[in-house]
């Protein structure tokens, strides 16, 4: 197949092209419904502090992360409103194809727009430059800049006959402030993208790392290797001289087999289906250019491969147009309702976790701690307490008042070492003594008087005592536990509702593309 099939096949096939009619709104409904019940879901399942104290910093944290919740979710209409003119752009260009050339400075983006050009004029097409100036679209008769060095930062780009847009830009993250809102709607509407990357170092696939937005749109890539040629030495006229030649076809195989298997797996890495990439193409603009388009330099150049490579983008990136509307909604579903969720419920939440994780470990020796200190608080005063009530030997009188001092004393230590939690003061009912454990009379002599001891009654006290404050604060541990639990619980459910939301979504992201192919692919869930 001669340059003129190639060509003339590309230009044939884009005049020719007509969109099916088909209806997406099925589809997206159904991606309006996923957004209505996210929000809802999220909004219901937030999480409750009301088992915690005000001004902890557990309750603070839950409370903080609800109100981002709440936050985000009235973002959402804001967001969808911002990427609107994408939209409105794309329906400017309703009839036409728009690939987005990108690569590195240096890799040839605007010499290749301007040789594209130069071939659709030579094939009798129109040819129209533009570029982005104070966020308008500005038309041009002017070729796009070239240089080696390229000091612009500006989306320029051309369009070629009636259906096909090249988009050069000097790269995503360097266009001007006046541009930058103008120059990412552009980039949004791009239906494919021509990925260029010099010979002298090709598929330096760190570079598709910028791109991961576009590519997870789903858009088509086409790698080119640009440069495809080398100096070599030659003699002419007895003089030694440096020509420009073509790689020869084994190079350039290589280089294409290398760019394409790493690409596969920069792909994947980045989870982006790897199906989009195209074979990539080898070509030399400058050979063209320095043998004046003639046709055998075309062929060795490598721009029949080239058009024909287009021929075969030209049909996903046409399906990619006209689902566009669908896919910037699911796009904006993707990037400005579920990643920001789930980033927020990756960050909060294993903060939580970690905080409860550390707060159940902490209450068996909270637990001691509030056993031991009210224990230490009231045995010292027992035996004063036993004294006083020795002559009447009242032991009812003696628990009553242990009891009063118990409850005392454990409301404090509960409010001290457990003041993470909102809990109820504990009610200390009676304190249990042995029955046959009562004051000790020693009966009077000639020599002694009579003497009444304690010794037995202390001891029993104080391992009654024990008891005593291990049944009133196991409880109130369980309760705490249960607190956490149910905090920890809540927590699941919500990365659990993520994941299900998320599962949902590249669901209704396949169903818009196999709907395309058939119009009558179920859309239930």
């Amino acid at each position: 197949m001669n340059k003129h099939t190639s060509i003339e096949q590309f230009i044939h096939t884009l005049d020719a092209h007509q969109n099916d009619q088909l209806d997406f709104s099925p589809v997206i409904e159904k991606m309006h419904d996923w957004r209505s019940d996210f929000a809802q879901e999220l909004q219901t399942h937030l999480l409750s502090s009301n088992s915690f104290s005000p001004d902890t910093q557990l309750k603070q944290q839950i409370d903080h992360f609800n109100q981002q919740v709440i936050a985000h979710i009235n973002t959402w209409d804001a967001r969808w409103a911002e990427l609107s003119p994408a939209q409105s752009l794309a329906d400017t260009f309703e009839n036409k194809v728009m690939l987005l050339i990108f690569g590195k400075f240096n890799a040839g983006k605007s010499s290749l727009c301007n040789l594209l050009a130069d071939c659709f004029r030579q094939h009798g097409q129109s040819v129209k430059y533009f570029h982005l100036a104070d966020g308008s679209v500005v038309y041009t008769e002017e070729a796009l800049r070239e240089g080696a060095t390229e000091t612009t930062a500006r989306l320029q780009g051309v369009c070629l006959g009636e259906k096909f847009i090249l988009l050069d830009t000097p790269g995503l993250h360097s266009v001007t402030t006046e541009n930058a809102a103008l120059t990412q709607r552009f980039i949004d509407s791009a239906d494919g993208v021509l990925w260029l990357t010099s010979s002298s170092s090709p598929g330096q696939v760190q570079e598709l790392d910028s791109l991961g937005r576009e590519l997870r749109r789903h858009k088509p890539l086409l790698p080119i290797i640009t440069r495809s040629d080398q100096i070599e030495e030659d003699e002419i006229d007895g003089e030694i001289c440096t020509i420009l030649c073509h790689k020869n076809a084994n190079q350039r195989a290589i280089q294409e087999t290398d760019v394409y298997s790493r690409s596969q797996d920069k792909l994947e890495q980045m989870q982006v289906d790897a199906r989009l990439l195209k074979t990539p193409v080898s070509i030399s603009a400058q050979m063209v250019r320095q043998t004046g388009f003639d046709p055998q330099s075309m062929t060795e150049a490598g721009f029949d491969q080239l058009f024909l490579a287009l021929l075969d983008l030209i049909e996903p990136a046409f399906a990619y147009k006209q689902r566009k509307s669908a896919e910037i909604f699911l796009h904006y579903l993707q990037e400005a309702v579920l990643e920001p969720i789930e980033e927020l419920l990756q960050q909060s939440l294993s903060v939580l976790t970690q905080m409860t994780q550390n707060m159940q470990i902490e209450l068996t020796q909270q637990q001691d701690k509030i056993i031991a200190n009210t224990w230490r608080a009231i045995l010292p005063q027992v035996p004063r307490l036993l004294e006083e009530h020795a002559s009447t030997q009242a032991i009812d009188a003696v628990t009553q008042t242990i009891v009063q001092w118990a409850e005392q004393h454990l409301t404090e230590q509960l409010h001290q070492q457990l003041k993470d939690y909102r809990l109820e003061n504990v009610v200390v009912q009676a304190l249990p003594l042995d029955q046959n454990v009562s004051y000790e009379v020693i009966t009077a002599t000639t020599d002694q008087p009579e003497t009444i001891r304690h010794d037995r009654l202390y001891n029993e006290i104080s391992n009654k005592l024990q008891v005593l404050l291990t049944e009133l604060t196991t409880p109130v541990i369980t309760q705490c536990h249960d607190y956490l639990q149910a905090l920890n619980a809540s927590i699941q459910k919500l990365q659990s509702l993520s994941e299900q939301f998320e599962q949902h979504l590249k669901q209704h992201a396949q169903h818009l593309r196999n709907h395309q192919q058939d119009p009558h692919y179920a859309l239930c869930e």
